[in-house]
């Protein structure tokens, strides 16, 4: 048990023991209902551009609102906004369940569905993760980002799997009614969870727009702290949206139908978790700068290999080393922000970190499948992984400042 402590010290603090059970809960109904939905819009439409549009709808608002959100998580009460957002995904899940059961589900459900679901997720993401630095000691920050990786990725190993051999045995609606289900336990979790809200007993009477405008003047005044929350675009412009096309592969690319829908995303996963923990043992402090760029160039090496690739065992392999290089940079990525921003502002910066992290998405899905309507999937994506590893070469010659930062050194220094 001492040695667990020692590795994981983030486990110490109860309430972000039960935070972190939470999370893994929501995102296993996150993944089931990701899978399938994906595979319904598939069989509704048979169009990748329409594929790209039911992921885009869901990130919309992402990223159009999360400025907003984040200004909210430094005024609200963290955890009345989680129950609040967390209920409203499970109602929408429900909701898609019973259309798809009842057999009455249209395309236009999907999406409308999806929008509503994005704009609660919008006002979550900020104060999820800001609470993060709230329940634990501020030296094991990375290592709870880095727990939080971790199960979300131990999540997509299983959740993946489970929803394909679903779809493959005609169970496609059942992926919806477990996000449902597991959202009502993530409500009840919360509901007596006590989640510091620092900021509510001194909250700022400023206008919206001024609090908006704090948040981006200080990420504007630190260079080093502006490219560590615009690099995320990269990705999210060029890379994420190949989890969107990924039914393609299995239906179409690789001819593995449903059960190799599963194994792909699971694919992801299994590399996601091993890198999660490893990340989380060996550099509790959250890593640097060089780990950072160093896992966005794989990230875009293995999206061009996955692209191309016509072989089952190489795809899975190249999802792999993508899922572990991706929790390298992301998770190294959100630790360094923690740490940089300071408590009063950390909701904002987050939030804008999350704008670029997540909400281009819905853009590269609308342009990306567009694009692959006319041609291919495969072209987009190797085109795009290439573009992720001259950025992250650009970044590391021309702005070596950022390759220098230590989260372990920005720790002790950085305000609270």
């Amino acid at each position: 048990m001492g040695r667990l402590a020692s590795a994981f010290p983030a486990l110490a603090s109860r309430t972000f023991r039960v935070f972190l059970l939470s999370s893994m809960i929501a995102t296993v109904g996150a993944f089931m209902q990701q899978t399938a939905q994906g595979w319904l819009v598939l069989e509704l439409t048979n169009s990748a551009a329409l594929l790209g549009l039911a992921g885009a709808a869901a990130g919309l608002p992402t990223l159009f609102l999360v400025i907003v959100a984040g200004v909210l998580a430094d005024r609200l009460d963290r955890r009345r906004v989680l129950i609040a957002t967390n209920a409203v995904v499970g109602l929408c899940a429900l909701a898609l369940a019973l259309l798809t059961t009842l057999g009455v589900v249209q395309y236009w459900h999907v999406l409308v569905l999806a929008l509503l679901s994005g704009i609660a997720l919008t006002v979550q993401m900020p104060t999820g993760q800001a609470v993060v630095a709230t329940v634990v000691d501020r030296t094991s920050i990375g290592n709870a980002v880095a727990l939080n990786s971790a199960q979300y990725n131990l999540t997509r190993i299983v959740a993946p799997a489970l929803a394909g051999v679903f779809i493959a045995a005609g169970s496609l609606a059942l992926g919806f009614w477990v996000n449902a289900a597991a959202l009502g336990v993530v409500v009840w979790l919360l509901w007596n969870l006590r989640i510091p809200s620092p900021h509510l007993a001194d909250r700022a009477h400023a206008a919206l727009w001024l609090d908006l405008q704090d948040g981006v003047r200080y990420v504007a005044a630190n260079r080093v702290l502006a490219i560590v929350v615009l690099l995320p675009a990269v990705p999210a412009l060029f890379v994420l949206n190949y989890l969107t096309f990924i039914p393609i592969y299995a239906r179409d690319i690789l001819d593995t139908g449903a059960i190799g829908l599963g194994l792909l995303t699971g694919s992801i996963g299994v590399g996601a978790l091993i890198g999660a923990l490893t990340l989380a043992s060996l550099r509790p402090s959250g890593g640097s700068g060089r780990l950072m760029l160093a896992g966005l160039a794989v990230v875009g090496s293995a999206l061009a290999v996955f692209a191309l690739s016509r072989s089952l065992p190489l795809s899975m392999l190249a999802l792999a080393l993508q899922g572990a290089c991706q929790v390298a940079y992301y998770s190294t990525t959100n630790t360094l922000i923690q740490v940089l921003a300071p408590a009063r502002l950390r909701g904002r910066i987050l939030s804008l970190y999350t704008l670029t992290s997540i909400g281009l998405i819905p853009v590269a899905n609308l342009v990306g499948g567009a694009i692959a309507q006319v041609v291919g999937v495969q072209p987009v994506l190797a085109a795009g992984g290439l573009l992720t590893v001259g950025f992250a070469a650009l970044v590391a010659i021309g702005q070596p400042g950022v390759a220098r930062l230590r989260a372990a050194h920005l720790s002790v220094i950085a305000e609270v």
